[in-house]
């Protein structure tokens, strides 16, 4: 026991831990496994770069993939250059899958195009982000936002080409590819090679039409209406309505090719303007010849058709060689050497013969009287063309220019009527023309006299018909006097009848004149008188 009366203070151990700390220790776990949840489950940032930031909005605009929430714009800001603007956005951490280098994204609002009206809801929920994934091997953060929506993805099946032109009607985005009026795919990029000077275009033909295209198909504008005539009537060809109003390619297998082999990979093909041009304008294997022209060649162009007898067998390759060259092959040459490629697969699309058969065929044909002769190809444009027929002229032997066959040149239709022109002046000019001359002043003379005679006997005439005139006007009055209540008429009446008196009472006479036409010299023997006779008589 202690001591009551002792009066030092009782010390005790007072503890270290207070309870005011259990709730900031309680906010700092919770803090703590907030944090390590947030970081548990926060996304990938990723960088989207677009032209514009038209329809997103920060902490608004979602990331979607069909039309499933997959992330959210963080913020906006411009690139280092100020030209384009990124996206900062978070994707959700379990579709990190989505985020390979060749994905694609685009902002989905509404659009009017080619193939419609697009986006129509976004009218009331806002406009969102897209993402097509890729099939690369590689992931990446940084990405290249598209404008307008992808034609295809990269997971699409199918078969990209690119299409290049030198120019003609217009073809955009999203015109459609069309096989024999069926839609098989759509352009998907528009880019103008500058280094080329020309149009290329990339297209995609969707699986299973891909198998259509081959090493011998050829794509043409169908944009518009085509329209030809022949003599079968007129044709128009109209591939669809959306490729008359915004234009559109097709493409087919000439049918004088084989379909030839099927393509599996990207390649380049030429796009002809029309369906026509391809004819005219596909390349074949040729043989060179060459014309030496000495009239102008104004108007013959690169690619003007080469005829034989209206039938077109290949096409001019140049107009002309040039001064340099013509001099270093013939320094005495003054036609002008125009250059032609004859393709004869135009006259044996089946290949039946090769070059070689056609080279030896075509000398025997320029021995036999080939020629060629420039000619008019289109009275209002004033186009020429290269025409060539067969003449009289046989020859012996093959005429070279260098390392150029020639053609034998023959004058045109229109040179052949000008030459016969001019051998008709030429005639006339030798004509004695002041010989002819005073020969025809002698004759003006002389048929001068001839009318001054004339003149003269019509004078004559015309007074013999006024005389004629005046006794038929006598005549007229005497007749007159004939009706049959004149006094004349009466008294011509009168002597007819005694006349006729007469002429009865000269009857016998006549007849005795008649029977005996002496009875006027000689006397009748005088009549004896009848004696009676007897009974005994």
């Amino acid at each position: 026991m202690t001591d009551p009366t002792n009066s030092s203070p009782i010390i005790k151990p007072k503890s270290r831990f207070s309870a005011i700390w259990i709730l900031p220790i309680i906010a700092s776990l919770i803090g703590i496994g907030m944090v390590y949840h947030h970081w548990q489950n926060k996304g990938f940032e990723i960088v989207v770069i677009f032209d514009n930031a038209m329809g997103l909005e920060a902490q608004k605009t979602k990331v979607k993939f069909r039309n499933v929430d997959i992330g959210v714009v963080r913020s906006i800001n411009f690139t280092e250059d100020g030209e384009s603007i990124e996206a900062n956005i978070e994707i959700d951490k379990d579709m990190q899958g989505f985020l390979r280098s060749d994905s694609q994204f685009w902002v989905v609002r509404p659009r009017i195009g080619n193939g419609g009206v697009s986006g129509f809801s976004t009218l009331l929920s806002g406009a969102y982000i897209t993402i097509d994934p890729g099939k690369s091997d590689y992931y990446s953060q940084r990405f290249f936002g598209l404008e307008n929506p992808p034609i295809s993805s990269p997971t699409s099946k199918g078969i990209k080409l690119k299409l290049h032109s030198d120019g003609g009607k217009s073809i955009t985005v999203g015109n459609p590819i069309i096989y024999r009026g069926f839609q098989v795919g759509a352009v998907e990029q528009v880019e103008f090679d500058i280094e080329n000077r020309r149009v290329v275009y990339e297209v995609f033909i969707e699986a299973p039409y891909d198998s259509l295209i081959t090493t011998n198909t050829f794509f043409w504008n169908s944009g518009g209406v085509s329209v030809s005539a022949t003599t079968e009537g007129v044709t128009v060809d109209l591939a669809s309505i959306e490729s008359f109003l915004a234009g559109g390619v097709q493409f087919d297998v000439p049918e004088d090719l084989e379909l030839g082999q099927r393509i599996a990979e990207t390649r380049e093909f030429k796009l002809y303007p029309t369906r026509a041009s391809i004819n005219d304008d596909r390349v074949y294997e040729y043989l060179e010849y060459v014309v030496l022209v000495e009239d102008s060649v104004g108007g013959l162009s690169i690619g003007a058709p080469v005829e034989y007898r209206g039938i077109r067998i290949g096409r001019v390759h140049r107009p002309y060689i040039g001064f340099y060259q013509t001099q270093q092959i013939n320094i005495d040459e003054t036609r002008i050497p125009v250059v032609i490629h004859v393709e004869p697969a135009r006259l044996a699309p089946n290949n039946e013969y090769d070059l070689a058969w056609f080279d030896n065929q075509f000398n025997e044909w320029i021995k036999a009287g080939l020629t060629a002769s420039v000619e008019t190809a289109n009275y209002l444009t004033g186009s020429l063309k290269v025409s060539l027929d067969l003449s009289e002229n046989i020859r012996s032997d093959i005429e070279y220019f260098g390392k150029y066959t020639v053609i034998p040149v023959s004058q045109s239709g229109f040179d052949n009527i000008m030459s016969k022109t001019e051998q008709l002046l030429t005639k006339l000019e030798q004509l004695p023309l002041e010989d002819l001359l005073a020969s025809t002043q002698n004759t003006i003379n002389s048929a001068n006299v001839t009318l001054q005679s004339a003149n003269n006997a019509v004078i004559t005439t015309q007074s013999v018909l006024q005389s004629v005139e005046r006794a038929l006007v006598e005549a007229k009055t005497a007749l007159k006097g004939l009706q049959p209540d004149s006094q004349v008429y009466y008294n011509l009446e009168k002597n007819l009848q005694e006349l006729e008196q007469t002429l009865n009472m000269m009857q016998p006479f006549l007849q005795e004149i008649r029977k005996k036409p002496n009875s006027l010299i000689f006397s009748q023997p005088p009549v004896l008188d009848q004696q009676p006779q007897g009974q005994n008589e």
